[in-house]
Formats: structure tokens, C-alpha cells, sequence
């Protein structure tokens, strides 16, 4: 059809990209109708059943005496709100393996699990589809790309989660609310002395690429006769743009801080338990009321079924928690031009372009390890409902029997929290690097050429799309020239590196402070 149309090139160009974007949507909502993204994390993975009040009451004599007392006269027995248990009583709680997607629809952010994994692989293939047909000649790289807008939905849906989770953070109050203002200006001094860095040691390329969309700017208002002389454009200083960045800086930085944080205690529990081939498992024949038909129950047994640590599975789990520890600081490291950057092309005889590919591949690469192993971090949280009740039985005292039950039930509703704060972070970097990567690829522009699809539309909408006096199409067709290749990329360049090293420090931090707490 398109090509026996005579419809221009750009609208062609347009047509086979949305046909593309189609396809790959109906794929895979026909893949989500069948099989679940968030069962393909969920699937087989323990969590621990919260254990009902008359097994409780079974530790409890106030309990006791309250059920051998018979009411008089038929009149209905009054409740027993709450009673308490020793801390150091033999309570085990049974653990079910999660094998349907009911019981992951208790959760309440399960299908935010399932949207987020949708619009990032869509994204993905999308990608992958319209940089093979500017491979292979049918789509210019300046051209307008439906990629670039599935990348930016992404960002924007995985930022809103993200600012969600922080609200929630906030409104809580006490300590969750100091450290958020904590942070951000920990974050934004932090910010501030890396815009004062020497050029010479850390250069992202934003202050060229600024001044080159200022002078680029300055043209395009000549051009079209929108001003007379420079000044009546009143655009910002470049130490006010910076001063944008910092700001901008200091509020990624609270969005990163409770995500990074919670990463960095699961690899603390990570390498805590490495000598262990599986969840900590307790089972008991106790009754529970949140036990369904599809879950597998724990085989009778005690602690004693811990393998040696010098497993292969063990040795993998600390190799890989390693790796998401140790490869954020390598990235950190290399926009560090004397250290790293032309020592690499010094030494592999590489230039500065092959350089950036091969540092934004790197960056990519770390992102899909940390996505490939969320369930790996997603066991060792719901782990952490059997670590509580160790940690319980070696204290003196007693607890409420409600407390007991609200602690591990809020640690299997807190599991798909811990997913989408490891998954949302690693999919906006990814988003990023895609867009650098297509950045790379563009000849000279950042922002697609939309005279070809404007032009061929107007063919047929020509009311609404070119009026007489083109200021609009002028208008339009210059935002290609103003938004320069230099400066897109140094601004993503920019962003990609501090909230990698954001989320570097943060999970550092956390990973010692944890370590630190558990052996003491």
C-alpha cells in the first residue's frame, strides 16, 4: 500500500515503524494474556504463611484460659482482641511455594510488576526493530523514530513509581522524612562539587552542548525574525543551567535513596546466608487460613538441612552479588578521562566514539544483571520473615500475637515493592542508554527530522497541519536544529553517571551498614 501511494517518504517511513509498534504491542499483551510477566519472577519462590491465631494461642495460657471458659446462659462468647506469647517459644511458621498467579494478585502492586516489565521489553524490541531498519537503509537515523517515544513513556512511568514510593516515604514521617531531606542535600552538595570538577579529569560535555544549543538557538530566532538581537532571548547563563542540573541532581538523588538502600540490605542477606541452598525453612503442621490450593508446603524438617558453603550455587550468588556491588564503581570511573578513558583508547587503539559504545554497553550489560537476578533478592527478602522469628526466639519477653502475624504477612505484600524498586531504577538507566546509543548512530542531530512526516501529512490535512503563513511548520522543523546531537548526549551522559553513582554510594552504604548490624 505505501508503496503504490503516493504518499512522501516520511509518512512511509512513519507507517512501517507504527505497523512495527502494532505488531510487538499485540504480541505481547497476547504473551501477557497467557503467561504473567510477574509469575516468571514469583514462580516457585518461598514465602512464609502467616500463622493463624489458634495456633498462636497454643503458646499463650491467657489463650488457654480464655477458650476453657464456657459463656452462660448461651450468650456468645466475647472476642480476645489480643494476647501475647513468649518470644522464646517454639513457633515455626510453614513456608508455600508461590505456582499461580492468584496468589501473586494479592499483592498490591502486581500488575504495576506486569506493566513495567511490558512497556520496557516493547520498548526493547521497538528499538531493536527501528535501529535494523536504519541499518539496512529504509529509515534515515534523523528521521522522526517511535523508539525514542516508547523511551521516554518508560522513563516517565517508572519515575512516577518511584515519586510514589516517595510520597509514601514521606507522608510516614519520622525517620523515612529526615532521611529523604538528608539525602537530597547530601546529594545536591554532592552535585555541586561535580559541577565545579576540572574539565580535564571528568567532562560530561555539557557545557559545549549547551553553548551549542544557545548559538544554535540564537540562529533559528534570527532565522525566522522572532528577535532582533541576542539579548532579547534572555537565555540563562550556563552556571544557571548548571544550577538547574544540581537541583534536578538532589531530586533523583531522594528518588534513588530508599531503592538503592533496600538493594544494598539484600546483598548484605545475600552474603550473609550464601551457605545456605535454599530458603530457611521451618515447617510445622500448624493451621493456617492463608493457605491455598495451588501452593506445595515445606517438607518436615529443622535447620539442620543446610548445605556447606562451598556449594556451587553459593559461590555463584557471591560472585554475582559482587559483581552488582564492585561494576556500578567501574562506571563511575569511566568518564574519568586521565584514568580510564584514554588509557582504554591509548592502550586498545580505539577512538572516543567506539570508546562511548562500548562504555554505554557495559553500563546496559550491569542493568540486564541486576534484572536477570531480581528473584535471586526477592528470596532473600521473603527469607527475612523466617530470620525474624530466629532473631525473636533469642530474646526475653513477650509479643503480641497480632505483631507476630502483621510482620510476616507485611513481608510477602512488601515483595512486589522490593521488585519494582530494583526493576524501575535499572529500566530508566537502560532507557538512557538506549537513547545514547541511538544518539551515537544520529549524524549530526539529536531530535528527529519531522519535515518529511509534516510535509507528507499536510497532503492530507493541510488545514490543520501547514497554515498559510508556515510559522508553525517553521516552528516545528527548527526544533531539530536546536536540540543538538552535543547537547542531548551530554545531558543523558550526565544523568546515566550520577544515578549510577547515586545508587553506587547508597547501596554501599547500606550493604556495610547491614553487614555491620548483623555481625554485631
Amino acid at each position: 500500500y505505501f508503496i503504490q501511494s503516493n504518499l512522501s517518504p516520511g509518512v512511509m517511513i512513519f507507517g512501517v515503524q507504527l505497523l512495527s509498534t502494532l505488531i510487538i504491542g499485540l504480541f505481547m499483551t497476547k504473551i501477557f494474556s497467557t503467561y504473567s510477566y510477574s509469575l516468571m519472577i514469583f514462580y516457585k519462590v518461598w514465602f512464609s504463611v502467616p500463622p493463624v491465631t489458634e495456633y498462636l494461642g497454643q503458646f499463650s495460657k491467657a489463650y488457654k484460659d480464655y477458650m476453657k471458659k464456657k459463656p452462660r446462659n448461651g450468650e456468645p462468647r466475647e472476642p480476645l482482641d489480643t494476647f501475647t506469647i513468649p518470644k522464646d517459644s517454639a513457633l515455626v511458621v510453614r513456608q508455600n511455594k508461590i505456582i499461580s498467579y492468584t496468589q501473586i494478585s494479592l499483592l498490591p502492586h502486581g500488575e504495576d510488576i506486569d506493566m513495567t516489565i511490558l512497556l520496557s521489553v516493547s520498548s526493547c524490541l521497538i528499538y531493536i526493530v527501528t535501529e535494523l531498519l536504519v541499518f539496512l537503509g529504509y529509515c534515515p537515523a534523523s528521521d522522526l523514530h517511535l523508539s525514542y517515544i516508547w523511551s521516554v513513556v518508560v522513563l516517565v512511568f517508572c519515575a512516577k513509581f518511584l515519586g510514589y514510593m516517595l510520597k509514601v516515604y514521606v507522608q510516614l514521617g519520622g525517620g523515612e522524612r529526615s532521611l529523604v531531606g538528608l539525602s537530597t542535600f547530601l546529594f545536591i552538595v554532592f552535585a555541586l562539587f561535580v559541577s565545579m570538577a576540572d574539565r580535564r579529569f571528568i567532562d560530561f560535555g555539557v557545557e559545549e552542548g549547551y553553548n551549542d544549543f544557545v548559538n544554535e538557538l540564537v540562529k533559528f530566532a534570527n532565522t525566522t525574525n522572532l528577535i532582533k538581537s541576542k539579548a532579547d532571548l534572555n537565555i540563562p547563563s550556563t552556571k544557571a543551567f548548571k544550577g538547574v542540573l544540581i537541583i534536578i541532581s538532589g531530586l533523583i538523588g531522594a528518588l534513588l535513596t530508599f531503592p538503592s538502600f533496600r538493594f544494598g540490605a539484600l546483598n548484605s542477606k545475600l552474603l550473609h546466608s550464601a551457605g545456605k541452598t535454599g530458603p530457611i525453612t521451618e515447617a510445622t503442621p500448624s493451621p493456617s487460613s492463608s493457605e491455598t490450593e495451588n501452593s506445595e508446603s515445606t517438607p518436615e524438617g529443622d535447620d539442620n538441612n543446610e548445605a556447606p558453603a562451598s556449594t556451587l550455587r553459593d559461590r555463584l550468588v557471591l560472585l554475582l552479588v559482587h559483581f552488582n556491588l564492585v561494576s556500578p564503581l567501574l562506571v563511575v570511573l569511566c568518564w574519568c578521562k586521565p584514568l580510564v578513558q584514554e588509557h582504554i583508547q591509548s592502550q586498545a587503539d580505539i577512538s572516543e566514539r567506539t570508546f562511548c559504545l562500548l562504555r554505554v554497553g557495559f553500563i546496559a550489560t550491569i542493568m540486564l544483571v541486576r534484572v536477570f537476578s531480581v528473584k535471586l533478592y526477592l528470596q532473600a527478602h521473603l527469607d527475612s520473615a523466617q530470620l525474624y522469628l530466629k532473631q525473636l526466639k533469642q530474646e526475653v519477653g513477650r509479643v503480641e500475637h497480632k505483631t507476630v502475624q502483621q510482620k510476616i504477612a507485611f513481608t510477602f505484600q512488601y515483595s512486589s515493592v522490593i521488585v519494582l524498586q530494583i526493576l524501575t531504577p535499572a529500566f530508566i538507566i537502560l532507557q538512557m542508554c538506549l537513547l545514547l546509543l541511538s544518539l551515537q548512530n544520529t549524524p549530526d542531530i539529536t531530535t528527529p527530522s519531522t519535515s518529511n512526516i509534516l510535509s507528507g501529512v499536510s497532503e492530507v490535512l493541510p488545514e490543520f497541519i501547514a497554515p498559510a503563513d508556515g510559522d508553525h511548520m517553521n516552528m516545528i522543523q527548527g526544533v531539530r536544529v536546536v536540540l543538538t546531537k552535543s547537547f542531548m548526549s551530554g545531558v543523558l551522559s550526565y544523568f546515566v553517571w550520577w544515578m549510577v553513582s547515586v545508587m553506587s554510594a547508597v547501596t554501599l552504604f547500606s550493604t556495610a551498614y547491614h553487614h555491620v548490624s548483623e555481625n554485631a
